[in-house]
């Protein structure tokens, strides 16, 4: 039995620059989530470490991370964990990449790094095992990752990684290192280890093939972040089970304002069950009453504090009764008409900002907002 932890897009070093004050906690947490990576790695036993691709978030690097990287991969070469890299899109293998500007395998002997602009490979003879890889040389490239790749050895088992999209018709952009599931079904691997998507993904039910996800979250990433624990048996079974280690924890929660009476409840529900390490994106929806002001950024700057994250999206409409024909000169309804034709006509800013005005307007004609102390 071979057993194998595999890791991507960790992103050591990322700005962060859109969470605010958090981005600095962030860029620690995720120091501290690789270290986790690499205790979980000897607590489970696992012969192997592969890190398809995105250790890094660039390659300008602080100090620091370069060298917590020694030292971690130097602590798994003292439990006998041999450790493979690919560089990915962020941290590629340009000509200021930070693997050439750095002796990574010098200074740790466990440790290869896959630089050969071709696919190329390393034997583990003691493991009965042989690994492919190949570098991205660029942060974009319509040449497929997996392209050439073939066993070459005799080893029992044959894994590879590769940094880049799995081809999805109309969603995946041409140049954005794509490969195609006829490819790893060629390949003849026994597993295929995956980077560059931020989530848990199987490529086929079929074939080996798995996006680990970032093991700590990521902004845009959907889930808790993890790491792939997979087994790889002689009769050729291939078992793949994630294991959440990431701190933060992330939410999605959608509110149907047309259910809420007032401000004070909207707050209840957009702050219920809130967690200092929980990212929620919220969403509200429906139809609400006039008199409820709703402003996004109000709500995420009030709340915000009890969250490690927290985003607001306003998709709701004030509630307004159908125009009746003979009502069509009133003020209020031709006001209402005119209003929902500038946001259908609208996007963006300025559908914000037409719909705020509808909602304010409303409010305002009938009665419910003094116009010098409220506007």
């Amino acid at each position: 039995m071979l057993r194998i932890l595999h890791t991507a897009d960790i992103h050591l070093g990322a700005k962060f620059s859109g969470l605010g004050n958090r981005g600095a906690s962030q860029r620690e947490q995720l120091r501290a989530t690789f270290k986790n990576v690499v205790a979980t790695a000897i607590n489970e036993k696992v012969n192997i470490v592969l890190i398809a691709g995105d250790l890094f978030d660039s390659n300008q690097q602080a100090q620091r991370n370069i060298d917590l990287v020694i030292e971690q991969s130097n602590l798994l070469g003292s439990n006998n964990i041999p450790v493979c890299l690919i560089p990915g899109t962020h941290d590629s293998l340009d000509s200021s990449s930070i693997y050439r500007k750095v002796d990574f395998e010098g200074k740790c002997p466990n440790l290869k790094i896959f630089a050969d602009e071709n696919i190329s490979y390393k034997e583990y003879p003691s493991l009965d095992l042989t690994v492919y890889g190949k570098p991205n040389l660029s942060n974009r490239s319509s040449i497929s990752p997996l392209k050439g790749l073939r066993r070459s050895a005799s080893s029992k088992f044959h894994v590879a990684m590769a940094h880049g999209s799995l081809f999805i018709p109309e969603k995946i952009a041409e140049d954005d290192h794509v490969f195609r599931l006829e490819e790893i079904e060629a390949s003849g691997m026994d597993y295929l280890a995956l980077g560059h998507w931020h989530r848990v993904y199987r490529c086929s039910e079929k074939l080996p093939a798995w996006y680990s996800g970032p093991p700590e979250w990521i902004p845009g990433q959907t889930e808790r972040g993890g790491v792939l624990l997979v087994s790889l048996s002689a009769t050729g079974e291939v078992k793949v089970e994630p294991k959440m280690i990431g701190l933060r924890k992330y939410e999605e929660l959608e509110i149907d304002v047309s259910e809420v009476q007032d401000l004070p409840m909207l707050k209840a529900r957009i702050s219920g069950r809130s967690n200092q390490n929980l990212a929620r994106k919220v969403t509200l929806k429906g139809l609400r009453d006039a008199e409820l002001i709703v402003n996004a950024e109000e709500l995420e700057t009030e709340l915000g504090e009890q969250f490690f994250h927290l985003g607001v999206t306003d998709r709701s409409h004030p509630r307004s009764g159908e125009v009746a024909e003979d009502e069509e000169r009133l003020v209020r309804n031709r006001f209402i008409t005119l209003m929902k034709k500038k946001i259908e006509g609208s996007e963006g800013e300025e559908r914000d900002i037409a719909e705020n005005a509808l909602q304010y307007g409303v409010a305002l004609l009938d009665g419910k907002l003094d116009a010098k102390e409220d506007l």
